[in-house]
């Protein structure tokens, strides 16, 4: 089996930015599929109140949060990004 995995060089300006990056990408897209399973167990998809109130919304924003959320993280959770975590993580 190939290894994909990338070094770092940490000590350089850049690369410490790009292990910033890293680490900050993998905890924010956890952060968001949490928060989206949460937000799929508070709402039958018809009622979104349970959404906007343990979440700050404003009344008839939850509906429009959760589907922004959840079409964020279908983007951003992808092979790629996999790759890019774990290649250089």
């Amino acid at each position: 089996m190939a290894n994909n995995f990338i070094t770092i060089d940490t000590t350089t300006r850049l690369g410490s930015q790009l292990r910033s990056c890293i680490v900050s990408m993998d905890g924010t897209l956890d952060l968001m599929k949490r928060l989206k399973a949460i937000m799929d167990q508070q709402t039958d998809a018809i009622v979104w109140t349970t959404v906007e109130a343990q979440f700050g919304l404003p009344a008839g924003k939850g509906q429009t949060t959760y589907n922004l959320l959840a079409s964020l993280v279908s983007a951003v959770d992808v092979s790629a990004t996999d790759q890019f975590l774990h290649w250089l993580g």
